[in-house]
């Protein structure tokens, strides 16, 4: 429940940044984004459009990490999704 957690998140931080940057930038696939969050077209993204859009984004996510399909996202498949992203899981390493 804790990586769900995590995960979900990390992935709604992930949002805010792009939402951020797309301020920032104002290109027209930022525009196109934010175009299909506003599911009903009235010209904002309400706090359960953007909801819904990022937790299908979590769902995807999950999905991938989840690689034995069970349903859950063991420490293994973690720890994999983490070496994959350029991260090293040991208890001899050095921290900083």
């Amino acid at each position: 429940m804790k990586i769900t957690q995590i995960l979900l998140t990390s992935t709604l931080l992930f949002g805010l940044v792009q939402a951020a940057h797309a301020d920032h930038h104002g290109g027209e696939e930022d525009k196109q984004s934010c175009h299909k969050a506003d599911t009903n077209s009235d010209g904002t993204i309400s706090r359960d459009e953007f909801m819904a859009k990022h937790q299908a984004r979590a769902e995807k996510m999950f999905t991938k990490l989840d690689k034995n399909k069970d349903g859950k996202i063991d420490v293994d498949e973690h720890k994999a999704a983490h070496e994959g992203a350029g991260h090293r899981h040991s208890k001899d390493e050095k921290k900083p």
